[in-house]
């Protein structure tokens, strides 16, 4: 089986399929805003992306005696049905770093938290077709995320980072393969994946990890468990270009943010220090 990440000249045919009209209105809104008994505002928001679709999200950051503009992540959150982005890593992930005055944004992936739909099946249950639209409305509407991002006073442009755990870390591996206006990436909890076909298969090589990875432009930290592997997250890392860095903890699969955060919030700080 073929592991080996296909030619520029087929990526460049499989990436088009996630590129957007830029001009799209973002028509973008904040329902409501939480300032009270935390040290930052979290704002409930929604964006618009293509297919129609509204992207319901949260925005962590900064109160306004704190100057900015601030550090910022894109969070991506994991495969947890209807709790998308109340799930409890991400959560977790956005508290640890609005305390430090970074802003968040954690959107709702399709298929889950306010976009689950009742009946509607896990990406990797779906059919293949079903599941490639699925993947490019996902990679899209973070791209999305980030046209949201540029467009709050709050944020530094020069310093987005793309954080994503398991699910989040596959699709951000995916995305910053993509897009190159983060400035930073962290993958944690993922590998090479799916790990049982090939990277040339005509109908999975266009959300197939190996072949993202390599055209990830800023630089990387992958975050891994020893629970779930060594082989195919190393396979993953290899393909990786440089400046890159990975770490192995002695966990399963989930790592807890606030025992598992020293080394990411540290590799964040150098680079946007």
């Amino acid at each position: 089986m073929n592991r080996t990440p296909i030619d520029d000249a087929t990526f460049a045919q499989i990436a088009d399929h996630f590129q957007y009209d830029a001009n799209l209105p973002l028509e973008s809104a904040v329902i409501g805003t939480w300032s009270s008994r935390l040290p930052y505002a979290i704002d409930k928001v929604e964006y618009g992306s293509i297919r129609g679709e509204r992207v319901p999200a949260y925005f962590y950051h900064p109160l306004e005696e704190v100057e900015g503009p601030h550090p910022t992540v894109l969070l991506l959150h994991g495969a947890n049905d209807f709790w998308g982005k109340n799930e409890d890593w991400a959560m977790e992930w956005s508290d640890i770093l609005a305390r430090q005055n970074w802003c968040v944004l954690c959107a709702d992936n399709p298929g889950h938290g306010e976009r689950k739909k009742a009946g509607q099946p896990f990406v990797f249950e779906m059919d293949t077709y079903t599941r490639r639209d699925h993947v490019v409305q996902t990679i899209v509407d973070q791209r999305r995320g980030i046209d949201y991002l540029l467009s709050r006073p709050e944020v530094d442009d020069s310093r987005i980072a793309a954080m994503g755990g398991s699910l989040g870390g596959y699709y951000g591996a995916i995305l910053s393969g993509v897009e190159n206006r983060m400035m930073a990436v962290v993958l944690t909890v993922t590998r090479g994946w799916p790990m049982d076909q090939a990277t040339d298969d005509p109908i999975v090589r266009f959300s197939h990890t190996l072949n993202f990875a390599p055209r990830i432009s800023a630089p990387t930290l992958m975050v891994n468990a020893v629970g779930d592997g060594r082989e195919n997250g190393e396979e993953l890392f290899n393909v990786v270009p440089e400046p890159k860095q990975q770490i192995w903890h002695e966990s399963n699969h989930y790592l807890p943010p606030s025992e598992y955060n020293e080394d990411i919030l540290a590799w964040l700080g150098e680079r946007f220090s």
